[in-house]
C-alpha cells in the first residue's frame, strides 16, 4: 500500500466563502490557501471531471431485480401510463410479478420485453445518477515530476504540488484505492446492490481508461450512504471537506512559478 502521494495544485484566484466546521471559524481566502495553508480539501464530485465516462456506473441487466420494490415498480410504470387502482393492486399483490407487469404493460399497449426494460434502463439510470451525485473523490497521484501532469493540473508548471504521507491515517485503509486503468467498465451486479458491503463503489469509481494511465492515479473515495464516510471528512452545509493538514510532508514548486506566489508558500513552510 502506498504512504506517500501527491496532489497537482494551480493558484486559482476563485475566493473561498465557506463556514469550517473544523476550526469553528468563518474563512475568506482563495482556495489554494485554504488548501496549502489549513490542509482541508474539498472532494470533487464526478459530474466535473475532465473525462466524461470517468465513475460513470455499468450496471448487469439484473442489477435492479430483487432490489426494487413494488411500490417503485409502480412508480415507474406511472412515468409512462396512467394506473387504475386494480392494475396498482395486481402488481402489489401478485404472487408473479413478472406475469402482473405483463398484463398491466399489455393492458396500455406494451410489450415485456420492450416496454418494461426501457422502464427497467430508467430506473437504472435515475439509481446511477443518485449514487454518481453522492459520491466524492479526491485525485492524488505516485509521481510529482510528471510533466504532463505540471502542464494539466498546475496551470502550465505555475502551480505547485503537495506531498502527503499517510503513514498515521486509518483512511489509507478503507478509503484510499489505487486507479486501475482498463478499456472495460465494472459491471455492477444484483448481488452488490443487494450486499451491505459498499465495495462495487470503490471498483466503480476507481477504473479509468487506459489512455490515463501516465497519471499513476490514486483516490480517496467517500459517499454519503452507507457510511462510506473516513473519520477526517466533515459536512457542514451540505459541503465535504477533509481535513489533510497533519498528513501534508512537503510542497513541491512548478518551474513556471511566481516570486509572489512562491513567497507565500514559503511562509506555508516556516
Amino acid at each position: 500500500m502506498r504512504r506517500t502521494l501527491f496532489r497537482y495544485r494551480s493558484f486559482n484566484t476563485e475566493k473561498l466563502n465557506d463556514y469550517s466546521y473544523i476550526h469553528q471559524r468563518i474563512i475568506n481566502i482563495e482556495k489554494w490557501k485554504f488548501e496549502a495553508f489549513e490542509g482541508l480539501v474539498y472532494p470533487s464530485s464526478p459530474l466535473y471531471f475532465n473525462d466524461p465516462y470517468d465513475c460513470e456506473f455499468c450496471f448487469q441487466s439484473d442489477a435492479l431485480e430483487g432490489v426494487l420494490d413494488r411500490e417503485t415498480y409502480i412508480h415507474l410504470l406511472e412515468r409512462r401510463f396512467s394506473l387504475k387502482q386494480e392494475e396498482k393492486n395486481r402488481i402489489l399483490y401478485s404472487d408473479n410479478i413478472e406475469r402482473a407487469m405483463q398484463i398491466v404493460l399489455q393492458a396500455h399497449g406494451g410489450r415485456l420485453s420492450d416496454s418494461w426494460m426501457n422502464i427497467l434502463q430508467n430506473g437504472l439510470n435515475d439509481c446511477m445518477s443518485t449514487i454518481k451525485d453522492a459520491v466524492r473523490v479526491v485525485c492524488l497521484s505516485e509521481v510529482y515530476d510528471s510533466m504532463l501532469m505540471w502542464s494539466h493540473y498546475a496551470q502550465n508548471h505555475t502551480g505547485f504540488c503537495i506531498e502527503y504521507d499517510f503513514k498515521e491515517s486509518d483512511m489509507l485503509y478503507k478509503h484510499l484505492y489505487p486507479v486501475i486503468y482498463t478499456k472495460d467498465r465494472y459491471a455492477v451486479s444484483k448481488a452488490d446492490m443487494l450486499s451491505e458491503n459498499t465495495e462495487w463503489i470503490y471498483k466503480t469509481t476507481c477504473r479509468k481508461s487506459d489512455v490515463w494511465s501516465y497519471e499513476k492515479e490514486w483516490r480517496i473515495v467517500t459517499a454519503n450512504f452507507n457510511k462510506v464516510m473516513p473519520e477526517k471528512l466533515k459536512c457542514p452545509n451540505g459541503k465535504y471537506v477533509l481535513d489533510l493538514k497533519e498528513n501534508i510532508k512537503a510542497f513541491y514548486l512548478g518551474a513556471k512559478i511566481s516570486e509572489n506566489f512562491k513567497d507565500q508558500l514559503v511562509i506555508v513552510n516556516t
